[in-house]
């Protein structure tokens, strides 16, 4: 484990991304805590596994470095959740919350564009590879941290929600950090969310734990689960007005908006929660147009999908059905478009 110091920065992107999803970009403050140097190696996880306080890895993919000879260095991947959390808790330790971790990827107050700094990741992080790289492969970047983007994504034990307020419950459990397997430079980026239900696994998710620093003072004072949390700024997108809890419209003077009360540390909060998947998807509203500037790379990294094509308009997860009933993958995806490789 390795000290971190605590402090004040800003989470999160100032200009619109991806559903939104980085926005908008707040100030809080974290305490200090410590964090482990490398990602939780396969040998490590299985050791755990001998000892019988954790569960065996179900997945036996020949990206799954526990299915694998010769790769108990690499870290432990295909673990689920739950499996991530109990590893951690043997050793006296935790998963990171997803503002920690990015306080890990950024060097704190530095808000670096990566753990290494502002290059791009070649050279610097396991990534656009076959498969995953011996942890510490490349030198480490803030805090004295090894593979925080690339090799594995991490698993948080943060919920998905909006920001700023984090989420008590939900369906899904975010991760971050890029993997292996990514081949555009977004998808590294420390600002960028990912999420996936607590009980899914793959070769591309691993994680590393943290630990609460003995004596460390909480910026927003203690509550009955650990450090307060608080949100010392906001930068509301477009003309929006933060008014201590919501981003909210020009002329709209309610601290929260019908439907939802504020609770203290939390935010606006819905009397009855909406789900995070819709119940009904409008795949009608999505849009296919070939793309064939983009077939060789389909041809190359696809090749039983060798030709590309934009889904365009509609939900995100509309296209995504779309895609996958047509037999598709993604290859990228934006504001408003999918770009996919197809039969």
């Amino acid at each position: 484990m390795v000290p971190i110091v605590g402090g004040s920065f800003w989470v999160g992107r100032s200009t619109p991304t991806f559903e939104e999803e980085e926005n908008p970009r707040f100030r809080t403050q974290l305490p200090a805590f410590c964090a482990q140097s490398y990602e939780v190696t396969a040998a490590a996880y299985e050791a755990c596994v001998t000892k019988g306080q954790c569960t065996p890895i179900a997945l036996s993919n020949f990206t799954c470095n526990s299915a694998s000879k010769g790769r108990g260095d690499h870290p432990a991947n295909c673990v689920d959740h739950a499996q991530a959390s109990a590893f951690c808790g043997t050793v006296g330790a935790r998963l990171p919350t997803e503002l920690e971790w990015e306080y890990l990827a950024r060097g704190g107050a530095e808000m670096r564009a990566y753990p290494w700094g502002d290059a791009a990741p070649d050279g610097h992080a396991c990534w656009k590879a076959n498969q995953s790289c011996k942890v510490g492969s490349y030198p480490p970047g803030a805090f004295g941290l090894y593979d925080v983007v690339g090799n594995v994504w991490e698993w948080t034990d943060s919920w998905f929600g909006p920001y700023p307020w984090p989420e008590q419950d939900g369906r899904h459990k975010v991760y971050r950090g890029g993997s292996w397997s990514r081949r555009f430079e977004k998808w590294m980026a420390p600002t960028l969310r990912n999420r996936a239900p607590p009980k899914d696994a793959g070769s591309h998710l691993g994680f590393r734990c943290v630990q609460e620093q003995p004596g460390a003072e909480c910026p927003y004072g203690r509550g009955e689960h650990g450090c307060n949390f608080g949100v010392d700024e906001v930068e509301c997108l477009g003309k929006k007005i933060w008014n201590g809890a919501r981003c909210a419209p020009p002329g709209d003077t309610a601290r929260c908006a019908e439907g939802s009360h504020e609770v203290p540390g939390q935010g606006c909060q819905w009397h009855t929660k909406a789900p995070d998947v819709p119940t009904e998807l409008n795949l009608a509203a999505v849009q296919r147009t070939p793309s064939p500037k983009y077939d060789a790379d389909c041809q190359t990294n696809q090749p039983a999908r060798p030709h590309a094509y934009r889904l365009s308009g509609g939900e995100h997860l509309a296209r995504n059905q779309v895609a996958r009933n047509q037999g598709c993958k993604n290859r990228d995806v934006g504001v408003g478009w999918n770009s996919v490789c197809c039969p």
